[in-house]
């Protein structure tokens, strides 16, 4: 009988997540973290299944590790409904984010990439510099000093130069009509997130991050490239450099195997003692430690994380730092270590329901307002890149929640607004020319002087 709950439950768990999607769209901020959401659920539930019926030895608590998900995923339903509720009522009828651009706004999609590239790349270069980052050996563990939130005064932000390049460049893929160029921009966007980041992944957000990209774009592209042959060589592409990244954050081949270094990762974050469990394990147990979370620390640290570092000379502990215990399926803990809480988690500690829903209704609100002027029909182009960065940068995110949602809106926002200033400056003069066929980069009373031919 429980097994039958949990199955509808998280049937209708996964409907909502794909409502979500279908209606808003993988490339928007909420499409894009349902997305994560619903991978961390559909392998949570794969892999829970399969083991209660081949490998029951293996659950922790037996069988009732299908009644320890009914209450949170009622939960994650609720927080789903909330939102979406906001969204309908700020913007009942959202536009498509992609459309068929003409080729003069491609290029200045384009030229925003490229002013990204450089901005991302200088970032990630002060990054570099700031962590003496200079041998192999200390590489990747300069720049996980500053992804650790451990950089002193001079904040974390440099580190996110890489995202910034990584962004610019998917920019840049859908204007190349030339094969051989188009592959030397994705390349160089695989060696950026390969080698300027010091998580476990490889090469998995710059493929998803270019179909983004594509299919906003320039979908004629993107359907040209849908094949499932291109999605094994992309999978495969994905899984060899999981391994190898692994055995380069061990500063050294490890005894492990390769099939370890590649699988097991995946494994610990998408299996049935990963993400998903560790959010359910938090609202379980949020009853017992509700103290821990006196005076609202997630959403005043959601409305504080912005200021930067430099300016107030220090930077609160995230809410969750030291909570390993509440999150990990075998309960362990390190020191300044800030585990997952999701996103239902982060909104569900602050006051149980109350804030479950009160947090995620405002946040609809926010998102449905500002995708509706961002992203409508005829909003700005510069608006529309800043909107596609917000989410793919994780403005609303499945994993850290709502503790960053301002800070990388005005992170994003600010990036592609100093790369759409750079653009204008270099490019005044094709503006000029282009203006009348660039209707959603230029406002329609803007000075437009003949130009000499």
């Amino acid at each position: 009988m429980v097994l039958v709950e949990y199955l509808l439950l998280t049937s209708a768990l996964l409907g909502l997540v794909f409502f979500i999607i279908r209606r808003h769209g993988m490339a928007s901020v909420e499409g894009y973290c349902a997305t994560f959401l619903g991978l961390a659920i559909v392998g949570d539930t794969v892999n829970l299944l399969a083991d209660y019926f081949f490998q029951p030895g293996t659950l922790l608590l037996g069988p009732d590790e299908f009644t320890f998900r009914l209450y949170p995923g009622f939960v994650h339903i609720l927080a789903l409904l909330a939102l979406l509720a906001g969204l309908f009522l700020t913007n009942p009828k959202p536009a498509p984010i992609g459309r068929g651009f003409s080729g003069p706004e491609l290029s200045f999609v384009a030229y925003t990439g490229a002013a990204l590239v450089l901005i991302g790349l200088s970032m990630s270069l002060v990054a570099i510099i700031l962590t003496h980052a200079f041998s192999a050996a200390n590489f990747f563990h300069g720049l996980d000093t500053f992804r650790a939130g451990q950089a002193g005064k001079a904040g974390g932000f440099w580190y996110r130069g890489a995202d910034i390049a990584d962004f610019g460049f998917a920019l840049i893929l859908p204007s190349q009509r030339k094969n051989a160029r188009f592959f030397l921009a994705l390349v160089a966007m695989f060696a950026v997130s390969f080698f300027l980041r010091a998580n476990k992944g490889g090469f998995e957000t710059p493929i998803l991050w270019a179909a983004l990209g594509l299919y906003t774009y320039n979908p004629r592209r993107f359907w040209s490239f849908a094949k499932l042959r291109v999605a094994v060589c992309c999978l495969a592409a994905i899984l060899i450099g999981i391994g190898i990244k692994v055995e380069l954050l061990m500063n050294g081949p490890s005894s492990q195997s390769m099939t370890v270094s590649m699988f097991g990762p995946i494994q610990n974050r998408w299996g049935d003692q990963g993400l998903y469990r560790g959010w359910c394990q938090f609202v379980n147990l949020l009853p017992k430690y509700h103290y821990l979370f006196q005076g609202h620390p997630e959403g005043v640290f959601a409305v504080t994380a912005w200021v930067p570092k430099f300016i107030t000379g220090t930077r609160a502990d995230l809410p969750g730092q030291g909570l390993g215990f509440m999150v990990h399926a075998d309960a362990h803990t390190y020191k300044g270590e800030s585990p997952s809480l999701g996103l239902v988690g982060s909104v569900y500690a602050d006051d149980k329901l109350f804030s479950t829903i009160t947090y995620m209704l405002i946040i609809g609100l926010f998102l449905g307002f500002l995708r509706r002027y961002a992203a409508g029909l005829r909003s700005p182009m510069q608006w529309r890149i800043s909107y596609l960065a917000f989410a793919l940068f994780g403005g609303l995110s499945a994993e850290a929640g709502i503790s960053d949602l301002l800070y990388t809106f005005f992170l994003t926002f600010a990036a592609t607004g100093l790369a759409h200033l750079v653009v204008v400056g270099l490019f005044k003069r094709k503006l000029h020319a282009e203006a009348r066929q660039l209707q959603y980069v230029l406002p329609e009373d803007f000075p437009i002087r003949r130009l000499p031919a």
